[in-house]
């Protein structure tokens, strides 16, 4: 498996986290993988063998070469036959819109077709993803996403605001309180962030909670899930547990147990090469 991911130009640090690439073969095996839920929107170019999304009591679909991957609220399960090799955009969850402004409503769902516009997109790349060279096809996901933002029309800057602190909070933050500092009530915050984020503000900072707690989780699977429960300010141990398996379908404990699997499983195998680029090319 290759995966590396890059820092974006410092004009989209306002709404892009990152982009990454990836490359993975499927075997039978391990033919299909789960996404679990996390408070970002990416934008998926895949150029290898198509992903399939395979969902419980519907028909398996097969994803097109670009898609877009909401805020979820369940995990997905996606299988493939063969190597995908991905580019992706990590949009912040206010993020994508400047972007995507003719889908303001419903980035929470997976979508089905991003257009022509991502299509030709995904044209202009596809040789330099042929030809490994994945630094040339972020670049040019890059500077179509930075002549993309020059022509927005969008004003984003309360919700932005009010996303940002959510973030800053790690998801701890009173939907009253939150509007206060926007200097709107709390009805114009509840619609504004529906029209601009897809979700209201309260399933955003449940989120980006779940998110912060899952990657604790990840790096130290053996720390107190009581004392992890208090930190992130869950009113009680049901509660955590609750919240944590409506987003992850399992409870924290299974899924730490998971992870002390998986780094099990990392430290024994050489042939998995993970790769961090300290900084975006510059343009």
């Amino acid at each position: 498996m290759k995966y590396k991911e890059y820092l974006p130009h410092s004009s989209l640090q306002d709404h892009v986290k990152c982009f990454w690439i990836m490359e993975r073969e499927y075997t039978p095996d391990h033919p299909a993988e789960d996404v679990t839920p996390d408070a970002f929107i990416e934008l998926i170019v895949n150029f290898g063998a198509p992903y399939v999304l395979q969902m419980e009591g519907a028909t398996d679909r097969e994803m097109p070469r670009a898609f877009l991957m909401g805020l979820q609220s369940k995990p997905l399960k996606f299988g493939c036959d063969g190597t995908v090799k991905l580019v992706a955009t990590r949009f912040y969850a206010w993020g994508a819109l400047p972007f995507l402004a003719d889908r303001a409503r419903g980035l929470d769902n997976l979508s089905a077709t991003l257009g022509r516009e991502w299509d030709n997109l995904a044209t202009r790349a596809e040789s330099s993803v042929g030809s490994d060279d994945y630094d040339a096809a972020v670049a040019i996901v890059e500077d179509h996403l930075v002549q993309r933002l020059l022509t927005a029309k969008v004003d984003l800057k309360k919700i932005q605001s009010a996303a940002k602190m959510l973030y800053l909070q790690k998801g701890q933050f009173r939907a009253a309180e939150l509007a206060e500092q926007c200097n709107l009530s709390s009805r114009q915050l509840q619609r504004q962030f529906q029209d601009v984020v897809g979700v209201s503000a309260k399933t955003l900072a449940r989120s980006i909670r779940f998110e912060e707690v899952r990657k604790r989780l990840m790096l130290d699977p053996e720390q107190s899930l009581t004392e992890l429960a208090y930190e992130y300010g869950y009113a009680d141990q049901a509660h955590f547990i609750h919240d944590f398996k409506e987003f992850a379908d399992r409870t924290p404990g299974e899924f730490a147990r998971e992870m002390q699997t998986l780094q099990a499983i990392f430290r024994d195998r050489e042939n998995v090469v993970f790769l961090q680029a300290p900084s975006a090319s510059g343009h």
